[in-house]
């Protein structure tokens, strides 16, 4: 017989039993690194495969397997780089190691478990700084730092454990209790297909991470899911964010289902002198307990080139969409597009520059903030919330700039009456910053204040019940452009559009849905250069209606269609 067909024959009676006795824990496997090779008769196994079972795991769900675990990492990591492979089994860990060029692959029907005691997640020393500012990481799961090409795959599940573990409640949240997954300093990274689901805190954080894809994975991880009652109504929120960024930037996000405790997709940024940057979130569907997609709380440096794009977002407790400075960051250049809401509980779009200047670095030095430079359009909703809407706010000091609504088409509870309109909103510069800061808007559909070169453009603005408030106000902006607005009113609504210290603008091609009285009311001494181009305002008693600072030279009249 042919000697290199004789070695192929002896060779797979010894691996094909090894095989298939993987699943088995009675099973020996004599080696780490699941590798031959042969000479040049073109037959090579080189699976670059690192099997825990091999270094002692058992998968029983009972016995702590960290150590064979990260043994795995440990030695394909020393030979340059593989795949560490958990499969049919539920694998019981504490805080492992990611380290560079280690692939972790959890097949189909395996799971990682977190451990449900505190003292398995360590506080160790790191070169970064945490949330807090000091030189430390806090609880995870799953920890890598400054490493390089790593990835964790497979359709197996990483569960957490957030409901059986008894850690303490701490602020940070992961000070006391695991993430499952924390990355800092990290460059070349995938997650890809896997589940994460229970987390005892944020679910899944990257720290100062560059090019990075994350994609098809899905995050269960919510407690109290009923969304009709109140939010906490069956236990303590874990802060269980579905994802962070901080400070991260060349991002790929797509693909993703998250079902989040806490703000669903939340990028951050912690250190004055660093940046969220060129970005991109798509294809992805978000329900949670907080905000949808949003950019903040955690607002220190940059965020720029953002791009988020065809998602879906419904369910949600607080906020859709929102875009906030509020610690000194400078944010422009976002873009937001193709996007579908379903029963939002707070506002629909959320735009925010403040004053909080909150420090999380020592003796950091806080950035002046601006905010410009957002697209949002092709954005449909239904069920929104009838107290918020949406709200579009700067500061008095620095306002927010260039600013484009296309193409809205917003759908909302309504029932609010006429008075809620004479509300006056304080400006709470230094509040935590979401849709629900300002209580009640005075507006069913935008308020709009501060804010400088604005343009509404085919916008549609609906309820469910009747609502006496304006659709749209618009309070000390300046250069807004309103085109092909429409939008419902009644015959108790002050004014569809009211403006307050406004000056410079054009409202073009715009009507009234409705039993609308007044189209347009004016007010503020500051109001100026106010023009109404081919408007339909059939049916409408008055066109506009100036208060008692404001008089009728600043308005012009162009082509209206009154019947």
């Amino acid at each position: 017989m042919n000697y290199k067909i004789l070695v192929v024959l002896i060779l797979a009676n010894v691996l094909v039993p090894t095989w298939c006795a993987l699943g088995s824990e009675q099973s020996i496997r004599s080696t780490a690194k699941l590798s031959e090779h042969l000479d040049n008769s073109g037959f090579i196994v080189d699976s670059g495969t690192w099997d825990v079972y091999a270094q002692g795991a058992k998968g029983d769900g009972k016995t702590k397997d960290t150590e064979a675990i990260q043994e795995a990492i440990n030695l394909c990591h020393s030979a340059g780089g593989g795949r560490v492979y958990l499969h049919n089994g539920k694998f019981l860990s504490g805080t492992i190691y990611l380290k560079s060029n280690v692939t972790l692959h959890i097949e189909s029907g395996a799971m990682l478990l977190g451990s449900d005691q505190v003292d398995d997640y360590p506080i160790t020393p790191s070169k970064y700084p945490s949330y807090s500012g000091d030189f430390v990481t806090n609880k995870t799961l799953i920890y890598a730092e400054d490493a390089h090409n790593i990835s964790i795959i497979g359709n197996g599940i990483i569960d957490g454990r957030g409901d059986d573990f008894d850690g303490p409640y701490l602020f940070p949240s992961f000070s006391g209790r695991p993430r499952i997954i924390h990355f800092r300093g990290c460059e070349d990274i995938q997650i890809r297909d896997i589940t994460l689901k229970n987390s005892g805190s944020w679910v899944q954080s990257y720290q100062s991470c560059k090019n990075m894809i994350i994609d098809g994975i899905t995050v269960d991880s919510r407690e109290n899911v009923d969304i009709e009652k109140p939010r906490f109504y069956a236990q303590r929120g874990r802060n269980t964010d579905g994802l962070d960024l901080v400070d991260c930037e060349k991002v790929r996000i797509s693909n993703c289902y998250i079902n989040s405790g806490d703000d669903g997709i939340c990028l951050k940024s912690f250190s004055p002198d660093q940046a969220c940057r060129d970005i991109t979130i798509t294809n992805c569907i978000v329900s949670t307990n907080a905000s949808g997609i949003k950019i903040g709380t955690e607002t220190s440096g940059t965020f720029e080139d953002i791009t988020i794009t065809n998602c879906t977002i419904y369910d949600t407790r607080i906020d859709a969409l929102s875009i906030m400075t509020v610690d000194g960051a400078r944010i422009e250049r976002i873009s937001m597009s193709n996007i579908s809401l379903r029963n939002i509980k707070g506002s629909a779009i959320f735009i925010r520059q403040g004053n909080r200047n909150r420090p999380y670095r020592k003796d950091a030095e806080i950035n002046k903030p601006h905010l410009k430079d957002i697209l949002i359009e092709n954005i449909q909703g239904s069920g929104i919330s009838s107290n918020q809407g949406c709200s579009i706010t700067g500061l008095k000091t620095a306002l927010v700039e260039n600013v484009v609504l296309r193409n809205i088409n917003l759908d909302f509870e309504g029932g609010k009456l006429a008075d809620e309109s004479l509300r006056t909103i304080p400006e709470k510069e230094d509040a935590y910053p979401n849709g629900l800061t300002f209580g009640t808007l005075p507006a069913y559909g935008f308020y709009i204040r501060h804010v400088k070169n604005i343009v509404l453009d085919n916008v549609q603005l609906s309820y469910d019940k009747e609502d006496q408030r304006p659709a749209v106000i618009c309070e000390n902006t300046e250069s807004l452009r309103i085109n092909s607005l429409r939008a419902e009113s009644s015959l108790k609504t002050p004014a569809v559009i009211s403006l307050i210290g406004s000056r410079e603008v054009t409202i073009s091609n715009s009507e009234s849905m409705g039993t609308g009285r007044v189209f347009l009311s004016v007010n503020g001494q500051e109001s100026n250069d106010i023009n109404l181009i081919n408007n339909r305002l059939k049916g409408m008693q008055h066109k506009y209606v100036l208060g008692d600072s404001a008089t009728k030279s600043i308005v012009n009249e162009f082509g209206t269609i009154e019947k």
